[in-house]
């Protein structure tokens, strides 16, 4: 992320900022004064508007746990429409998810809550190929292997 080529194809680093990048950089953290307390309201407004909404978590995340996930979703009241289930990769459990039903029920967005196996909190640092298989999957508007 530090070498130019790579900020150029990233469009990243346009303003030449002085430090170097790394992950939770201590200089972002102290100087990011915008950030909102909580994205549930955007998740309730992009339900509302019809879009399918993945929230995805790595398993082992320190800074953000699963459970904290589990509960702002549980917090916005939503109806579950397939029960907590594993998911495949490879022959091998790659995490768990759980599918919400939208908001409102004209539209048939919803929401996706996924896990990944043995990723922290910068999921595709830690499981390239699981979060790439997220992506995919999320793009394709399929859901996630059950074996």
């Amino acid at each position: 992320m530090n070498r130019a080529d790579v900020q150029k194809a990233l469009h990243a680093n346009v303003t030449n900022i002085p430090y170097k990048w790394n992950m939770c950089s201590d200089v972002l953290l102290r100087n990011w004064k915008d950030s909102p307390v909580t994205v549930l309201p955007l998740l309730k407004e992009f339900l509302n508007h019809g879009l399918r909404v993945w929230v995805f978590s790595g398993d082992v995340d320190a800074r953000v746990p699963v459970t904290s996930t589990q509960l702002s979703i549980n917090a916005m009241n939503l109806s579950i429409q397939s029960q907590w289930r594993p998911w495949y990769l490879n022959d091998e459990v790659d995490g768990y998810t759980q599918e919400y039903g939208g908001i409102k029920q004209e539209y048939k967005s919803n929401l996706i809550f996924v896990t990944v196996r043995g990723a922290g909190h910068e999921v595709p640092t830690y499981q390239p190929e699981r979060a790439l298989a997220l992506i995919q999957h999320f793009l394709k508007g399929d859901n996630l292997p059950i074996s």
